[in-house]
């Protein structure tokens, strides 16, 4: 933009003002060549700034003299202004088109990053038809030795193969009577586990437990635990019934 008013200035400073060219959009200083660019950037009114830069006689004066220089006559030059605009037009055209693209993919590079490294209701339905193999009698929990083949047979994202032994260690499960663990505390150990922390978000969790309720009998709802630690690594919890 900045050549093309520059360009503009040289050549049509003085032409004879009409149709879109008026005091603020022409070519007579450098600070209104650049709102004359601006102007057709996207392509609008273009015509209205290349009908004046076209004058010839007798539609101007070549003998007109303009206060304050010595250049005389308001002509412009037709090819001079053909050449001009249009190669302003493809030019600002592909810049505008390539911005335009650029912010698209960059927009959809961001909803794919971030539906990536989120957790969708698919995943959580995997998530419970694939515990109900391990869990055929709906109880909730399954024991903490079934818990890496658990684990290793879920579908990705939520999959953690085999050897898995010191992931399970580090997810630092509650664990209830029995040894057993929990079907929603291993669904939100596993997001935080895949996804971060950051990922088990309270929100996240909500739409866990709704699907929890949904999928599993409310029997959670009606039993407590008290609490109690043997070791800094586990946590122990004592059903109360």
């Amino acid at each position: 933009m900045f050549v093309f008013s520059i360009f503009g200035m040289s050549n049509f400073a003085y032409v004879k003002q009409g149709a879109m060219m008026d005091d603020l959009v022409n070519f007579e200083t450098f600070g209104n060549s650049m709102i004359s660019m601006f102007t057709i950037t996207t392509l609008a009114g273009w015509d209205g700034l290349l009908y004046p830069i076209m004058n010839t006689p007798p539609d101007c004066d070549p003998d007109f003299e303009n206060p304050g220089t010595s250049v005389r006559g308001n002509c412009g030059s037709p090819a001079a202004g053909i050449v001009f605009l249009t190669l302003y037009i493809i030019v600002s055209f592909l810049v505008v088109v390539n911005i335009q693209i650029t912010i698209i993919l960059e927009v959809f590079n961001v909803a794919a990053e971030e539906s990536a490294n989120t957790l969708s209701e698919y995943s959580i339905d995997m998530f419970y038809k694939t515990w109900e193999r391990f869990d055929p009698q709906a109880s909730q929990f399954i024991h903490y030795s079934e818990l890496s083949d658990l684990c290793d047979a879920l579908p990705d994202p939520l999959r953690i193969p085999k050897p898995n032994t010191v992931n399970l260690l580090q997810m630092d499960l509650p664990l209830v009577q029995g040894d057993r663990v929990h079907c929603l505390d291993v669904l939100l150990a596993l997001t935080e586990e895949v996804f971060g922390e950051s990922q088990a978000t309270e929100e996240l969790k909500s739409t866990m437990e709704w699907k929890f309720l949904a999928k599993i009998a409310s029997e959670v709802l009606s039993k407590s635990y008290f609490c109690f630690s043997l070791d800094l690594s586990r946590l122990f919890f004592i059903e109360i019934t």
